[in-house]
């Protein structure tokens, strides 16, 4: 199985960092981001190769040049796309001729860190996709249901006088149950999915679009057409989204926790 990485974009929220430098390449504990991505992923026996998608450009390149000689250390083969700018159906798109002899590869995204376990994953979706083999699979999709807060809470009462209300308690930094589960960025696709993505490409007659709001969320998901869910809080695995450096200093606690659960 070949796990894509998407490194692209503009990164938006890590500005003013991300004005020099690619989000994959924030700096955690002495190594990017996209590094602990990559190396987490080649631990696991059943990836044959890293596609990673960036931008070939000055930003990207500083990808590219990183990992220049480290194919020998991660004990896999790399191999580089260009990101268009396309958006992140586009660029999954672009590497649709790289895919093809895979039934199934994983996606995920270069601003997430999460030491989910990919032998469980994968045999959770082999199981489910073997249930119905009649039916279409897209793939499965990883979410958590719960969130840590980064800020404090406060519960009120019911009455309200000139915007001033009565706080009855205050939380610092709550975890809160979620109405929906939460996508983290991380997907074990199958080939329908590059279906879906060519069915858009001709009905609106474009190659950038994004994988969540143009893709998935425009699926009429039912029984004759599959996208499974896998949660992270029933592992006990950290996740978090590493926006920009300032993230990262806010959350070297729990940054911390999921490194060692990355090398456990």
């Amino acid at each position: 199985m070949k796990a894509v990485i998407l490194a692209g974009g503009l990164g938006t929220r890590g500005r003013p960092f991300t004005d020099y430098c690619p989000k994959a390449m924030i700096p955690i504990e002495g190594r990017p981001l996209v590094d602990h991505i990559t190396r987490y992923i080649c631990k696991f026996s059943f990836i044959s190769e890293i596609v990673v998608v960036c931008e070939f450009d000055s930003f990207g390149n500083q990808i590219i040049n990183y990992f220049e000689g480290k194919e020998k250390i991660l004990g896999r083969k790399i191999r580089f796309i260009e990101d268009k700018k396309n958006g992140t159906g586009g660029a999954l798109f672009q590497c649709r001729e790289f895919l093809r002899d895979e039934s199934s590869f994983l996606v995920w995204y270069a601003d997430n860190l999460c030491a989910i376990d990919l032998d469980d994953l994968r045999n959770k979706f082999e199981l489910a996709d073997s249930e119905k083999k009649e039916n279409v699979n897209i793939g499965m999709v990883i979410t958590r249901s719960k969130r840590h807060e980064e800020t404090g809470r406060v519960l009120v009462n019911g009455q309200c006088q000139d915007n001033v209300y009565m706080v009855r308690s205050f939380i610092e930094k709550p975890q809160i149950n979620l109405e929906y589960p939460e996508a983290v960025g991380i997907y074990l696709f199958t080939q329908q999915i590059f279906c879906e993505l060519l069915y858009y490409t001709k009905l609106h007659s474009s190659q950038s679009f994004d994988l969540s709001a143009d893709i998935l969320s425009n699926i009429k998901f039912d029984e004759q057409k599959k996208l499974y869910s896998y949660d992270i809080e029933n592992t006990q695995k950290e996740w978090i989204d590493i926006e920009s450096p300032a993230s990262v200093d806010r959350n070297r606690v729990r940054i911390k926790t999921i490194l060692n659960q990355m090398i456990e």
